[in-house]
């Protein structure tokens, strides 16, 4: 009998030690500044997202999607344990769990210096030619608000010149943050622009609920984890701006 209870014991350590081994299979869109896939520093995203994984001593492998829309296509697929960093909506919510907020990421309207127009008017809404970033939490608010989206692109540098250069859009409208990563375009360099914050959208970690089934303490965890991780490295505002490495 004394044997029995050891073997349930050493089995028991062993199935625990193989939950903490298990390696958590992360993605996230090319999305700079946020996240970032070349080589050098890393972005904040995948900064602060190793250090929350830390904290939690949890094994992790991470790999970069085109975009949000293949990011939540491999969740329903079950070919990733969650992604991160992103804003909740309820598409997202149906097969996944969305984190406590990490970042700040403000939604706003971009405009050419000498065209500029009042987002919040009617003639705005039915009338302004806007444009966003393909599978992006943006891209949905102007679709389920009824703008009159005329495009979307993969590259935040097209999106620019859609605006600056060829004038086919009167606005476009996502991440601050993303839009004005490094200048990518002259106007943004020169300050030949006009922008308009319309939102403040949390930013956090989403998990799929097919691995929470089978891990129902890692939520807990997660978001106590990323509370430690604010504390350390975003203690005010929780933007990138304030982030300290």
């Amino acid at each position: 009998m004394r044997d029995i209870w050891k073997l349930i014991f050493w089995l028991s350590i062993s199935s625990l030690n193989n939950v903490q081994a298990h390696e958590l299979r992360l993605i996230y869109p090319d999305f700079p500044p946020f996240t970032y896939a070349k080589s050098g520093e890393p972005a904040a995203g995948n900064f602060l997202l190793h250090q929350i994984m830390k904290k939690l001593k949890q094994p992790y492998h991470s790999r970069q999607v085109p975009n949000y829309k293949r990011a939540l296509n491999d969740i329903e697929r079950n070919l990733a344990d969650g992604f991160f960093f992103a804003s909740q909506n309820q598409k997202r919510d149906q097969v996944a769990q969305f984190s406590k907020p990490l970042l700040v990421n403000n939604w706003s309207w971009f405009f050419r210096q000498e065209n500029f127009l009042d987002p919040h008017s009617k003639d705005f809404k039915a009338k302004a030619k806007i444009a966003s970033l393909e599978g992006t939490n943006t891209l949905t608010w102007l679709k389920n608000n009824h703008y009159k989206v005329v495009g979307k692109q993969n590259d935040v540098v097209k999106l620019a010149q859609l605006l600056f250069d060829l004038k086919r859009i009167d606005a476009a409208f996502l991440s601050a943050e993303v839009f004005k990563y490094k200048a990518i375009h002259s106007n943004m360099r020169n300050g030949q622009y006009i922008e308009v914050v319309q939102r403040s959208a949390p930013f956090g970690i989403y998990i799929s609920k097919a691995y929470i089934e089978e891990h129902p303490q890692f939520m807990p965890r997660l978001n106590q984890a990323i509370d430690q991780v604010q504390k350390q490295y975003l203690p005010k505002t929780h933007t990138l701006s304030e982030l300290k490495r």
